[in-house]
């Protein structure tokens, strides 16, 4: 079954069909944009206005290598812009899935609080 798109964006990249979203965390005062693949191999949640800018990769495929599916997060390059533009998906995702030597960081409730 694919992934829901009621109230969601879909975006192509490289022929493969992504749906994005940005909702409020239960847990903390963050939004976080959701980007999840049609197949969901690929699942990142990023959120916004952190100190902070990484990714947690949630899916099964991390920058063309399997992953376990666990919660996994890395620094972002790059930084959030304050306005997510179709742009910044689409960097997000070539980078997500394109990209090499990500920088993982374990979680700290004090410097990655997602």
């Amino acid at each position: 079954m694919g992934v829901s798109t009621k109230r969601r964006r879909k975006i192509i990249v490289n022929e493969k069909s992504y749906v994005w979203y940005i909702k409020p965390d239960d847990d903390n005062p963050y939004n976080i944009l959701n980007i999840i693949s049609e197949d969901k191999k690929f699942i990142i949640l990023c959120p916004l206005k952190t100190n902070t800018s990484y990714i947690i990769s949630k899916g099964l495929v991390f920058q063309n290598k399997q992953t376990r599916g666990c919660w996994e997060r890395y620094l972002l390059p790059f930084c959030i812009p304050e306005m997510i533009t179709p742009q910044f998906i689409t960097k997000v995702i070539l980078w997500s899935t394109q990209g090499e030597q990500a920088v993982k960081v374990a979680w700290n409730i004090y410097n990655i609080p997602v």
